[in-house]
C-alpha cells in the first residue's frame, strides 16, 4: 500500500510540475487545443496549422474568396485571410470577427531569367506580375512605383508565372502575343521549385527599407466575436508555440504535415518542399505577432489598399 501511495504521489507531482511549466511558458494561458472550427487558405498561411492538420475542425480552401463568404456568414470560429481582405470584410460588411494575429509576413521575390543584356530591370524589359490589383501587385508598385509600367504584363496566379518560366514564354492576355519574360514576380515555394533563375530582389527587404523596418503583414487570423477569450487565447498560444518551433526546427513542420493523408492537397505545398523553404532563412515568411501590439505596422500595410487607419475596436484583445 505504501509503495502504491508513493507512486500516486509521484505521478501527481509530475503532473503538477508539467502544468506549472506549461503555464509559466505562456504566462498562465491554457495551451490545450480548443474545440474551434478553423479555415485557412492553402499555401504559407496553412503551414502555421501543421499540428492541427488531423483535426476534423481544421480545413483549407484554395480560393480565399470562398473564405471571405464564410467569414461574412460567421460560419467558422476562426478564419485566416489576407490582412487587407479580412479587415475590409469587418469594416465594410460588419463581419462578426476581430483581427487577432498575423502569421505570414511575405514570401515574394523578383527573379531574373538571366536573359537581360544590362542586368537591370527597366521599362524596356518584359516584367511578368501576378494577381493584378491584389497583394503581389500592390507590393511591387509600392516598392518600384509606376516607372516600370510600360514593361509590366500580368497573369492570374503564381502557378502561371512558374509555367512561363518553364516554357520560356507566356501569352499576353491583352494582345494575345507570345512574349518572353526577362523578370518575374514570384512567391515561395514556387521559387525554390524552379531552376535557371536568379533572385533579383527580396520584396520583404525592399519593403522594410521603405518603412523603418516594418514587416509586410500579409495573412492574419480573425476570431469570431462569439468565441470565448479563454478559447481564443489558447489557440493563439498554441499557434505561437508551433510556429516558433517550426522556424527553429523545420523537421517539426515536416512531421506535422505528414500526419495527414494527401498533405500536398491539404496545405497546397508538398511537406518536404515546405520544410526545405522554411529551413532556407524562413523563406515561407512564417511568424507570429499579435495584431493589437502591431497596429501601426498593420495600418501601414493596409494603406497600400487605400484603407484608412483602423479602429482598435476591430482588434482582438
Amino acid at each position: 500500500m505504501k509503495k502504491y501511495l508513493i507512486t500516486i504521489l509521484s505521478l501527481i507531482g509530475f503532473s503538477l510540475s508539467a502544468c506549472s511549466k506549461n503555464l509559466d511558458r505562456f504566462n498562465g494561458v491554457n495551451t490545450s487545443i480548443p474545440n474551434l472550427t478553423i479555415i485557412s487558405p492553402t499555401g504559407a498561411p496553412a503551414l502555421g496549422f501543421y499540428n492541427l492538420a488531423t483535426s476534423q475542425n481544421f480545413e483549407t480552401n484554395a480560393d480565399p474568396t470562398n473564405i471571405v463568404k464564410i467569414m461574412n456568414a460567421g460560419q467558422k470560429d476562426v478564419v485566416v485571410l489576407p490582412t487587407n481582405a479580412g479587415v475590409q470584410n469587418i469594416v465594410k460588411n460588419n463581419a462578426p470577427y476581430k483581427i487577432a494575429a498575423t502569421i505570414t509576413f511575405g514570401n515574394f521575390y523578383v527573379a531574373s531569367l538571366n536573359n537581360d543584356s544590362n542586368g537591370e530591370m527597366d521599362p524596356s524589359d518584359v516584367i511578368l506580375l501576378f494577381q493584378q490589383n491584389n497583394v503581389p501587385d500592390k507590393l511591387f508598385h509600392y516598392i518600384y512605383g509606376n516607372d516600370l509600367n510600360n514593361g509590366i504584363h500580368y497573369v492570374n496566379a503564381v502557378s502561371d508565372v512558374s509555367k512561363a518560366i518553364k516554357d520560356g514564354f507566356f501569352v499576353d492576355a491583352e494582345t494575345g502575343l507570345q512574349m518572353v519574360p526577362n523578370y518575374v514576380l514570384i512567391a515561395e515555394p514556387a521559387l525554390s521549385a524552379l531552376s535557371n533563375i536568379t533572385v533579383y530582389a527580396d520584396i520583404q527587404e525592399k519593403y522594410r527599407e521603405k518603412n523603418n523596418d516594418l514587416d509586410i503583414y500579409q495573412a492574419s487570423i480573425f476570431i469570431r466575436n462569439e468565441v470565448s477569450k479563454d478559447q481564443g487565447d489558447a489557440l493563439l498560444a498554441k499557434l505561437k508555440l508551433d510556429i516558433e518551433e517550426a522556424i527553429s526546427d523545420s523537421n517539426k513542420l515536416l512531421e506535422g504535415m505528414n500526419k495527414v493523408e494527401s498533405a500536398s492537397t491539404v496545405f497546397g505545398v508538398a511537406p518536404q518542399m515546405a520544410a526545405n523553404v522554411l529551413k532556407k532563412n524562413n523563406g515561407m515568411g512564417l511568424g507570429f505577432k499579435k495584431a493589437i501590439e502591431n497596429k501601426t505596422a498593420i495600418d501601414q500595410f493596409l494603406s497600400l489598399f487605400n484603407i484608412g487607419e483602423t479602429n482598435e475596436e476591430i482588434y482582438y484583445k
